[in-house]
C-alpha cells in the first residue's frame, strides 16, 4: 500500500476518525469509542473486517461532605456517558453487617448517610450493563468520624464537646460556638492529658476524651482549697477533697521571675481591676506578698507571667465569688 492514502474509521453511527497512511503504508487513528458495535477501517481501495467492540462505561462514584458526626454526608454516583443505554447502577450499602440499601438506580445516585454516630459504611456500586456494554464495580468505605474542631467552629459537636468537658469538671461554656472560653477549656484538657497544646480538637483529643484521665488533688486537707499545679499549668478548685473545677493558668515565664511554691492562704481580695507595678490585675486573690491569682486577657498554654497566677478573664469573677478569705492555696 502506498503512502498518503486517506483511511477512515467507521462505527455504528458513521465516520468517527481518519488518517493518512505513511510511506510504509501504516497509519494511526486516535479517537474515543463511545458506543458499542462494529468498527472497520476503509479507504478508497480496501476495507478491513469489522471488529465488534464493547464499551466499559465510566462509573463516577464518591462521597460528598466531610464525614464528620452530625454533618451532611452523601454517596453519589453517575454513569458516563449518561443516557446512552449503558445500564443501571446497583447500590448495596451495609453498616455493621446490616444491609441498609440494596436497589438499582436508572439515573444519578444520591443517598444520604446517617451521621448521628461514629461508624463505617461499606458501599458497593455495580453497573448492570445493557447489551454491548461491560460491567464495572466500585467499592468505597465511608467513615463517620468525630469532627476536627478549632476556634470559630460551630454546631452540635461543639455543644457536645462542652458538655463532656463540664462533666469532667473543666471550666467550659455551653452553646454551639467554639469561642475563646472553649479554647481555654481545651487547653486545660490538653495539659492534664499530656497532649500537644494546640487548642485543636483532633483525633488524639477525641481518643483521650473517650477514655479520660481523672485527676485527683495532691492534698486532702483542708477539704476545700486551691491547688496551683505549675507543671501542668492548671489550677484545681478542690471541694469536699475532690476536684470540682479545672482552670487553665499561666505562671511565671518572664526571665528572672518565679511563682513561689508552698502552702499559702488568701489574705486579700480586690473587686474588679487592681493596678500594680507590673500591670492591672482583675479580681485578684492575693495569697502571699504581692502574688495573686487574677484574671488576665492573655493566658497562653505555657508560663508567661511575671510571677502571679493568671487565669482567663471570664473565670476570674467566678473564682472570686467561690473563694473566701483564708482559703488555703497550695502551689507546687
Amino acid at each position: 500500500m502506498e503512502g498518503n492514502l486517506s483511511v477512515a474509521l467507521v462505527g455504528p453511527r458513521g465516520k468517527i476518525g481518519d488518517a493518512r497512511t505513511r510511506a510504509d503504508g501504516s497509519y494511526t487513528i486516535a479517537t474515543r469509542i463511545r458506543l458499542p458495535g462494529a468498527y472497520r477501517a476503509t479507504s478508497g481501495r480496501a476495507g478491513s473486517d469489522a471488529l465488534a467492540l464493547r464499551v466499559v462505561p465510566k462509573l463516577v462514584a464518591g462521597l460528598t461532605g466531610s464525614g464528620a458526626r452530625d454533618s451532611r454526608y452523601f454517596f453519589t454516583a453517575r454513569l458516563v456517558p449518561a443516557n446512552a443505554g449503558t445500564g443501571v447502577v446497583a447500590v448495596n450499602i451495609t453498616r455493621a453487617q446490616a444491609v441498609l440499601v440494596d436497589r438499582t438506580f436508572a439515573g444519578r445516585v444520591r443517598i444520604k448517610l446517617d451521621t448521628r454516630r461514629v461508624i463505617s459504611y461499606r458501599i458497593r456500586a455495580e453497573v448492570i450493563p445493557n447489551e454491548g456494554y461491560a460491567g464495572t464495580v466500585r467499592v468505597l468505605r465511608a467513615n463517620v468520624v468525630l469532627p476536627r474542631l478549632a476556634l470559630s467552629a460551630r454546631g452540635v459537636a461543639v455543644s457536645q464537646l462542652g458538655e463532656q468537658l463540664r462533666r469532667l469538671h473543666y471550666a467550659a461554656p455551653s452553646g454551639g460556638t467554639f469561642d475563646g472560653r472553649m479554647l481555654d477549656a481545651v487547653y486545660a484538657f490538653e495539659k492534664v492529658h499530656g497532649l500537644s497544646r494546640t487548642g485543636v480538637v483532633d483525633a488524639s483529643f477525641w481518643r483521650a476524651l473517650a477514655n479520660p484521665r481523672v485527676p485527683t488533688p495532691r492534698f486532702a486537707q483542708p477539704a476545700e482549697h486551691l491547688e496551683v499545679n505549675k507543671g501542668l499549668q492548671v489550677l484545681y478548685v478542690v471541694r469536699g477533697s475532690r476536684i470540682a473545677l479545672i482552670v487553665p493558668i499561666s505562671t511565671a515565664g518572664v526571665a528572672g521571675t518565679f511563682t513561689p511554691v508552698g502552702r499559702f492562704a488568701v489574705y486579700r481580695k480586690v473587686v474588679g481591676f487592681d493596678p500594680s507595678p507590673l500591670g492591672t490585675l482583675y479580681d485578684p486573690l492575693y495569697f502571699t506578698g504581692g502574688y495573686a491569682i487574677h484574671g488576665n486577657p492573655s493566658v497562653p498554654p505555657y508560663p508567661a507571667s511575671h510571677g502571679c497566677v493568671r487565669i482567663p478573664m471570664w473565670l476570674a469573677p467566678l473564682l472570686f465569688r467561690a473563694v473566701p478569705y483564708g482559703e488555703t492555696v497550695y502551689v507546687y
